[in-house]
């Protein structure tokens, strides 16, 4: 007997909070573990990130009152869960975390290569600012051996007259949408120490009219042609972080 199953792996995110002060961390640190208590054996989530981008802790890079409440949740979502990962602030500007997740929606899928080729210990070493103006660690941290992966990349929408925006260029037809895709995700999978990737995004969301999929879940261009892309094989030489 065969059965199909199909499912969705979840990063379990948590609202940010507007500012940071007391009355956030409070507040964040009830409702966050109120959302690990109740989803603690939900099948679908397979990591703890309760913080985004530097969302509620602007200053996080630098700040150490920042980095102390980053910390303290990480270590208080590993005393409810020491199986599930923890990736305290998805995208850049880590402090402790169980997997370094980089966002970059950099278009040309040769200069996303090179940059982390050439660059992969100062980007990992918080020298070299991987996405512009965001550093992948918090001043004061170091990359500990983690497994790093592009968290989120792409973002690419149609040009047409729909209100909404994209990364980068908007494409004009779904020739030009597949050869972008398979620019940047080849040159991801080139990148010898990066373990893993997730595209941005499935559908439209809103004003974010960059999904794989419109908002009421009508492909955009074929998803063979995504899976054939994603599946496809690529070859490179194993050079190990200095």
């Amino acid at each position: 007997y065969w059965c199909d199953v199909k499912g969705m792996l979840v990063w379990s995110e948590a609202p940010a909070a507007y500012v940071y002060s007391d009355r956030a961390v409070e507040l964040f640190t009830r409702e966050w573990l109120d959302i690990v208590k109740q989803n603690y054996n939900h099948p679908s989530i397979i990591t703890w990130t309760p913080i985004n981008e530097s969302w509620g802790v602007p200053q996080v890079e630098t700040n150490r009152s920042q980095q102390h409440f980053t910390e303290g949740i990480y270590h208080l979502t590993k005393s409810i869960d020491k199986y599930r990962p923890v990736i305290v602030n998805d995208g850049w500007e880590h402090t402790v975390s169980d997997i370094i997740t980089l966002h970059d929606y950099e278009e040309k899928g040769e200069v996303l290569k090179k940059r982390y080729t050439e660059y992969k210990n100062e980007i990992l070493t918080g020298e070299v600012y991987h996405s512009t103006s965001k550093s992948a660690i918090a001043n004061g941290f170091s990359y500990k051996g983690q497994p790093v992966m592009i968290s989120e990349f792409g973002g690419i929408a149609f040009d047409s007259d729909k209100e909404g925006w994209g990364y980068g260029n908007k494409v004009n037809t779904k020739e030009d949408f597949l050869k972008r895709f398979e620019s940047i995700t080849t040159a991801i999978k080139e990148i010898s120490y990066v373990c893993g990737y997730c595209y941005t995004q499935v559908t439209d969301v809103q004003q974010e009219v960059n999904g794989l999929m419109d908002i009421r879940r009508n492909f955009k261009v074929d998803p063979e042609k995504i899976k054939e892309i994603n599946e496809k094989r690529v070859a490179f030489w194993r050079d190990e972080l200095r």
